[in-house]
């Protein structure tokens, strides 16, 4: 993805601030639940953030057939011990589900189910960004998605859109027939005016429709083919075995989409300097990944290089503050650990 991406989490953390003081949480109705009412500029999903359950959570204990929520509206907020459901791939994809977790994470704040359908608007000049790895009109990543959604599952969309047919017929002339520059202008004007991360409703809750559908996962899973295909190209290359260095590998090339020759030949020519001796693999697993991290990151702007080095040396080192998020992070619960890539 392009190199802007990589502030996303940290302005739609500072989105959610803003957001979460508007609400306010009533009074307790039984053990370990609350009754939150809905105030201005409230979502299902920024209420799910603050209280760490998913929407599909919050729909089900409050009976809502959609994402529409009133102001005013009271919502029993679930047990904190629910279960939250992670993203879905098939089980002999396990590695893949590790990285789409770690990454998705940095990309959305979110690694369930519900990190598929979320929005950013146009604060970084890319038009909208959906899903779990936000692809976005700018990139041209989120077109194909979407035009693949219309016409191979034309009434999944539909159903999205409930019976606003004004909305769902603007939304298909803005994706079959509109040019990049005008997807994007039509992006930035479902933008909160006063908040740009975030998307207004009823897109967002439209748009959150189509990206969670079992179709709009799918196809998002699909698309993220590209950078699975070289992170493992890659990974073979440096001769990385853990998973952890998968992650790295899968996040680097959805973040920055590349990984120059001249690049590669410096990793592998400071490969070729560790001193070995009396390492484990995995000591030198992560000197490995620190290296990648450290050449790759001179061909990241200047403005955004702090950052991505940080991201990415989290990754490397398993835990640590990202900068610029305002969050610990710790990848191994993701499954991103110093172990064999088939263990």
């Amino acid at each position: 993805m392009i190199e802007l991406k990589n502030k996303r989490v940290l302005l739609l953390l500072i989105s959610f601030a803003l957001v979460f003081s508007l609400g306010s949480i009533e009074k307790p109705i039984e053990a370990a639940s609350v009754v939150y009412k809905v105030k201005k500029g409230d979502t299902l999903y920024f209420i799910s953030k603050k209280y760490k359950v998913s929407v599909s959570e919050l729909k089900k204990q409050n009976k809502l057939k959609s994402n529409n929520i009133n102001i005013g509206q009271k919502l029993v907020i679930p047990n904190k011990k629910s279960t939250i459901k992670p993203v879905k791939l098939p089980a002999s994809q396990s590695v893949k589900k590790i990285a789409l977790s770690v990454t998705a994470w940095y990309e959305t704040s979110s690694t369930t189910e519900d990190a598929f359908g979320l929005t950013s608007g146009n604060f970084d000049g890319a038009g909208l960004s959906l899903g779990a790895l936000q692809e976005n009109f700018g990139s041209d990543t989120l077109q194909p998605i979407l035009i693949d959604l219309l016409t191979k599952h034309k009434q999944v969309v539909q159903s999205a859109f409930g019976d606003d047919f004004t909305s769902y017929n603007t939304f298909v002339d803005v994706v079959m027939h509109k040019t990049k520059a005008e997807q994007i202008a039509w992006g930035n004007s479902i933008s909160n005016p006063f908040n740009k991360y975030q998307v207004i409703e009823p897109w967002n809750t439209y748009l959150f429709n189509i990206g969670s559908s079992k179709e709009g996962v799918a196809r998002q899973i699909q698309a993220a083919d590209y950078y699975y295909d070289q992170a493992e190209k890659y990974y073979k290359t440096f001769g990385l075995w853990t998973k952890r260095g998968y992650a790295l590998l899968f996040d680097i090339f959805v973040q920055s989409g590349y990984i120059s020759e001249k690049t590669k030949n410096l990793i592998l020519s400071d490969f070729k300097k560790i001193k070995t001796a009396n390492l484990t693999p995995a000591q030198i697993e992560t000197i490995k990944m620190k290296i990648i991290v450290k050449r790759r990151s001179v061909d990241v702007p200047s403005q955004w290089r702090e950052t991505w080095t940080s991201r990415k040396s989290v990754i490397a080192n398993g835990k640590g503050n990202v900068v610029g998020y305002g969050e610990f992070f710790d990848v191994s619960p993701y499954g991103a650990t110093l172990t064999h890539l088939n263990q």
